[in-house]
């Protein structure tokens, strides 16, 4: 392949881009004071450190202290507060509180200052130090002496704390030293806990520590985990002693009772020896999932974390379905007298079938708002239900296999019960994917089989009892994901007419990095070969700028195409610590000193590519304090926040979130554009020097914080972060070569998910490549890693780049890898020559230009290889007035250079090399445009691009970046408002129902009374019960309630009622009519009912002895008829014919009266009387016919004589005097008593309030 070497000389500015250097640089002030942003950031910092605070230990509830009070203080970190873990990681701000100064400036009163003092100057003489990219320099603790305890116990100090500091960073991995106490530290907290009545550890760590000591040392009290805390550390560790905050943190990692118990303890890192191969041999079983798996007890369970109050965590309901799993849980603060925040966690088990599972899983979390005492909080949370799935390698897939998948819910990972049961009817594909990151070489790794899991108490009946679920497999749909880049065919776009051709790779090879024997012992291994397609586009503007690209005036391939190989060489190469180049002037309002690198400025002017700033993290914005330009003093101090740790155990993404757009703001302040940060490898074991940056053994906790995080910084259009280290960085020693067995399961679900959620639900700008090499391909190079799973599979639109310097990595293999930048610089030369013949880089003296990379220099040789039989030439030309260098003579003496005198002088003017061009034109011209497109696509959403717009007259809109799926798309949360269970009414109820005395309640009928003493204990139950609810508690308010107002059914007095009953019982019903009897037969039995009664009240007893003597009084006797049936049979012994047709009417009329009540068996005697004298007087009133005249006493022949009408009726006589019947005269009863009880008795009713029913 044939290619024209071309060199694109500097021209020099024009009139209208030397105006851009008016623009003002972003950061820049010359105002020395504290701003109103670091006064709110630091505030902010302090905040969210105390909420990721975690109460470890807290007997005797110690804690909270009084918020003013004698406090002895020991420890190193005392005075020594590490702020965040060092090297790139560590943050440049102006200030940082100490523990001492927390202390202090709440007020309290510290009696130990003599060896705090001590232990000061003993740290200066040291020449101690709490942070720097270095690493921290820190003094051994000093002993306690009985002196300075005695001083320290004066003013009746009862307190004492002890601050244990640790430090870790990059370059390397922690010592078992540091893992454990040292013998001074431990005499000195011995000496602390005798002579204090109240001991409290604060452990000032980025990482997990040996914890025994705190059982092991008598009368230990609390142990609280403060962390790294930021720059205001010590003012946040005492809100959180004092309980101004309450302790809502909760572990991101499982603290082992032993290191030993660490599955990964015997290989990892220097512990085996070997720090250039590590075998993951535990596999899956990673934190939790091991120790629950093994059944291994820990000092302290993932997910845990205690609090000055309690919570009652209530699953209200549960939904599965083969969409999501919806759990809706109650959360109240149960205590008494501290607000606070509590973390519901869910977690999933899932059947062993052709893949062993671990015993749980976290699914999704969420964390309450602050609760006061009585308050309450629904929490929706919810995933979707094929994150249940695991990764087969043998499918490429992720499979859910049938059985049963249980639904946890608790507070930490050894605190949750078992809520639902979901069965799958049958295995299913959930994810089609493709195999990648297969591991190099076989090793035995961790298996459950035989293993018996950890189990507890009622596990078994849970599962029985829980919520069932059926799943149908056919509903659950498989989502075909593979990489559509899996054959890693590119394009290379060149004009029309372009003598072009496409790489022999065949011939031409690429192989990874050789190994060096040392550090990097991972054999060489030659890449696969692809197709390239070339593709010729039409050039429509000559030298085209990228704001022609934004604007749609060339696509972005024929922009790609006009671009040169070294153009786009120094394009996919940034500018760092030696770098290459050095920002023009236009662009120099872009730069931030102290910066840790940008991209290239070389073609601001010729190009409009501005450059973009990046900046270390991930604590913060790593950038220079001040510096002096031109005599002038700039300042640019930053925030220095939590370490990633600590804002991950908040457990809450509205933590992260807020960290993340305070971060934006101070990242637009100060003019950076990438932020090389957040960090988010896994926590595989405590050793490692790194995992204060990164956030959890688990790798949902890992993506959420670190996805919340990215949505928070790239809120702000036009910047970004660049997530890292992808992928293994598990380790810091010999972190540049070591490689990485992992089994592709492993490596799915575990090391790279946290990148896959981040990915997939925030967007970020960038990634950053790890150093070391996964299953023997270094990171940056690996294509299956940077293209296939990142871009193919999870959608990634950014940049990736490579750590500094790029470990074992190769610049020209990275390019179609799909790692697009390579960072700091110095990579050009050697990725252009892989595309084509590049000249030598010739300096004023002669002799070729030295480029400093990262720990080493290069001469420019570039292609061109010395060699006396070469065949090619190059010429360097002399600068006058410049000396030749001295490397030329020895080049010429070896016979590939001849020097050139100007003519008639002695006076070089060139020098002549001899040689060939290498055959080393093996990359495609489309990996270098694919690589370059990434840079630019990210820098044309760049606050720098929009700035180059301005100054060009042109209105350029970002903010792709800005945009995200949202993590609702991986955990949903959702919070009710906060509701209170409220009390008052039912504490005012127990007030009055205790006031009732023991007299008072035996006059109560006994129902009432016993309903009484069980409303009343269930009201004082619940009282005292800070889980109930309001439900409960209103049900008990109106149930005692109800009861104190049942106090006046008094039991009645039945001595009268039952002595009338007495007296009355024995009447006979045959003497009286019928409906008397029936009225006073109901009242009679009513009252005898109310006598057996025993809880009838005093008011029933009055209102039934009111109806028995009223119905008695009202009992009539059957009245005697006989001289009516006389009367009647006269009367019809008549002859109408006698007797004038008006007087017979009349008569018979009273006639048919007579004989209706002479018939009417509850007729009363008045009655029949007056019909009797009725019909009487119509007998005599009768007038006989003139004609006819008429002896009445003469029967009709048509009368019966003697005959009765009604044979039924009585002929016996009414006695005289008989007249209504009533009370008999000759009853025992006083008929005027009896009256007058009735009087008494309508005076009560009228008293009595409306009758209660019980």
């Amino acid at each position: 392949m044939k290619k024209t070497c071309k060199r694109v000389l500097a021209t020099s500015m024009s009139m209208a881009l030397m105006l851009t250097s008016l623009v003002p640089a972003f950061a820049k002030t010359t105002d020395g004071s504290i701003s109103q942003r670091e006064e709110k950031n630091a505030e902010l910092s302090m905040n969210l450190a105390t909420q990721g605070m975690v109460l470890l230990e807290n007997n005797n509830n110690v804690l909270p202290i009084a918020k003013k009070a004698n406090i002895a203080l020991f420890g190193g970190g005392a005075y020594s507060t590490i702020k965040g873990g060092t090297g790139s990681g560590d943050v440049n701000q102006r200030s940082v509180t100490s523990v001492w100064d927390g202390f202090n400036n709440a007020g309290y009163n510290i009696t130990s200052t003599d060896w705090l003092n001590a232990f000061k100057t003993a740290f200066e003489e040291g020449g101690g130090s709490t942070g720097g990219v270095s690493g921290a320099k820190l003094v051994p603790d000093i002993e306690v002496t009985d002196e300075q305890i005695e001083k320290a116990k004066e003013g009746n100090t009862d307190t004492a704390v002890y601050v244990i500091v640790r430090s870790s960073g990059e370059f390397a991995d922690r010592k078992m030293s540091d893992y454990y106490l040292t013998d001074i530290e431990r005499a000195n907290i011995e000496k602390m806990s005798a002579n204090f009545d109240n001991s409290i550890v604060v452990l000032n760590v980025g990482g997990i520590m040996d914890t025994k000591f705190f059982d092991e040392i008598e009368d230990l009290d609390s142990l609280l985990l403060m962390s790294q805390a930021g720059m205001r550390s010590g003012d946040a560790v005492v809100k959180v002693l004092n309980g101004e905050v309450t302790p809502s943190g909760k572990l991101t990692d499982t603290w082992a009772v032993n290191y030993e118990d660490y599955p990964s303890s015997d290989n990892f890192g220097a512990n085996d020896g070997n720090i250039s191969q590590e075998d993951y041999t535990d596999d899956i079983y990673v934190g939790y999932r091991y120790f629950d798996t093994f059944n291994v007890t820990p000092a302290y369970e993932f997910g845990y974390g205690l609090s000055y109050t309690d919570f009652n965590i209530d699953v209200k309901d549960v939904t599965i379905d083969s969409k999501n799993v919806t759990v809706n849980v109650k959360v109240t603060n149960t205590g008494k007298k501290y607000s606070g925040k509590e973390v519901v966690q869910l977690y999933f088990s899932t059947p062993d079938g052709e893949l062993e599972k671990p015993y749980q899983e976290l699914a999704a979390y969420g964390k309450t708002d602050v609760l006061d005492p009585g308050e309450s909080q629904i929490l929706t949370l919810s995933y979707t239900t094929t994150e249940m799935s695991s990764y087969s390698e043998d499918k490429a897939a992720y499979i859910m296999e049938a059985g049963d998948y249980l639904v946890r819910v608790g507070n930490s990972s050894r605190n949750t019960h078992v809520e639902a049961v979901a069965t799958l009817d049958n295995s299913c594909v959930t994810e089609q994917l493709s195999n990648q990151k297969v591991q190099d070489e076989d090793m035995t790794i961790l298996s459950n089989e035989g293993v018996t899991p950890y189990t507890y108490a009622g596990e078994a009946d849970e599962i029985a009892a829980a919520k069932k679920f059926i799943l149908d497999s056919t509903s659950i749909k498989t989502e075909n994901n593979a990489s559509q880049y899996k054959d890693q065919s590119i394009k290379s776009y060149v004009y029309e007419g372009s003598d072009y051709e496409a790489v022999d790779q065949e011939s031409n090879p690429r192989y990874t990095k050789q190994p060096d024997g040392v550090n990097n012992t991972t054999p060489s291994q030659q890449l696969p070969t692809y197709e390239e397609k070339i593709v010729e586009v039409e050039k429509t503007i000559d030298k085209p700028t990228l704001l022609d690209v934004y604007q749609g005036n060339v696509s972005m391939e024929e922009f790609l195409a006009s671009l040169t190989p070294e153009e786009m060489s120094y394009i996919v190469e940034g500018i760092g610590w030696g770098g290459n180049s050095t920002p023009i002037i236009g662009a120099q309002s872009n730069s931030v000193k102290g910066a840790a690198g940008e991209t290239t400025s070389n073609y601001y002017e010729t190009r409009a590519i501005p450059n973009i700033v990046l900046a270390d993290g991930p604590a913060g914005i790593r950038i220079t304090q001040s510096y002096e330009d031109n005599g002038t003093t700039y300042y640019q101090y930053c925030t220095a926040f939590p370490i990633g740790t600590l804002i991950a155990q908040s457990w809450d993404k509205d933590v992260a979130e807020q960290f993340g757009k305070a971060i934006g703001e101070e990242m637009i302040e100060m003019g950076v554009t990438m932020w090389l940060a957040p960090g988010m490898n896994i926590h595989r074991n405590p050793l490692c020097g790194r995992n204060f940056e990164y956030y959890s053994e688990d790798p949902l906790v890992s993506g959420v914080t670190a996805a919340a995080t990215t949505i928070g910084v790239q809120s702000y259009e036009g910047i970004g972060v660049t997530i890292k280290h992808y992928a293994g960085n598990n380790q810091e020693d010999n972190r540049n070569a070591v490689n990485n067995t992992i089994t592709e399961r492993a490596f799915r679900e575990i090391y790279l998910k946290g990148f896959e959620i981040a990915v997939k639900t925030s967007n970020p700008l960038g990634i950053m490549t790890s150093y070391n090499l996964n299953n023997g391909m270094p990171a940056a190079d690996d294509y299956e890693l940077c293209t296939d799973l990142a871009r193919g599979e999870w959608g990634f639109n950014g940049l990736i780049m490579t750590d500094w310097g790029g470990g074992q990595s190769t610049p020209v293999n990275s390019m179609h890898a799909g790692n697009d930048l390579i960072m700091p610089g110095g990579s050009s030369a050697s990725i252009r020559q892989a595309v084509e013949d590049v000249a030598p880089t010739f300096g004023a003296d002669g002799y070729v230009t030295v480029t400093q990379g990262w720990g080493s220099s290069t001469e420019n040789w570039n292609d061109f290889i010395l060699d006396v039989n070469g065949s090619k030439t190059v010429t360097a030309l002399i600068a006058a007035d410049t000396e030749l260098s001295d490397k030329v003579q020895a080049k010429v003496d070896e016979g590939t250079a001849v020097i050139n005198y100007a003519e008639d002088s002695l006076t070089p003017v060139s020098v002549t090399y001899k040689g060939e061009y290498a055959n080393n034109n093996n990359l495609p011209l489309g990996d270098l445009q694919n690589a370059t497109r990434n840079v630019l696509n990210v820098i044309m959403d760049s606050t720098q691009f929009k700035k180059i717009g301005e100054e060009n007259g042109i209105n350029v809109e970002i903010g792709k970046f800005a945009k995200n799926a949202g993590l609702g798309l991986i955990l949903g949360v959702e919070k009710s408002n906060i509701t209170t269970v409220n009390k008052v009414a039912l504490s005012i109820a127990v007030e009055i129902a205790e006031k009732v005395s023991k007299d008072e309640l035996d006059k109560v009928v006994p129902a009432v009374a016993n309903e009484f003493k069980a409303a009343l204990e269930e009201a004082k139950v619940l009282l005292d019960d800070q889980s109930a609810n309001q439900e409960a508690i209103d049900a008990s308010f109106d149930r005692l309630a109800k009861v104190i107002q049942m106090l006046d059914f008094i039991k009645g007095d039945k001595t009268n009622l039952q002595l009338f009953v007495n007296k009355i019982k024995d009447l006979n019903s045959d003497e009286y009519t019928n409906s008397t009897w029936n009225i006073f037969k109901a009242s009679l039995t009513k009252a005898e009912a109310i006598l057996k009664d025993e809880n009838a009240l005093e008011q029933e007893v009055n209102e039934s002895y009111d109806a028995l003597v009223r119905s008695y009084l009202g009992l009539r006797y059957k009245p005697n008829k006989d001289l009516l049936n006389d009367l009647i049979n006269r009367a019809e012994e008549l002859n109408v014919e006698n007797y004038t047709q008006a007087s017979w009417g009349i008569m018979q009329a009273r006639l048919l009266t007579a004989k209706e009540v002479l018939l009417n068996e509850d007729a009363t005697q008045q009655e029949v009387d007056e019909i009797q004298a009725s019909l009487t007087n119509a007998i005599e009133g009768l007038v006989t016919k003139p004609e006819s005249p008429v002896n009445p006493t003469n029967p009709d022949s048509t009368v019966k004589p003697n005959g009765s009408v009604d044979s039924n009726v009585s002929n016996g006589v009414v006695k005289s005097g008989d007249k209504s019947v009533g009370i008999n005269t000759g009853d025992d009863i006083n008929l005027i008593y009896s009256i007058a009880g009735l009087a008494v008795t309508s005076i009560i009713i009228a008293a009595n309030k409306k009758r209660k029913h019980i």
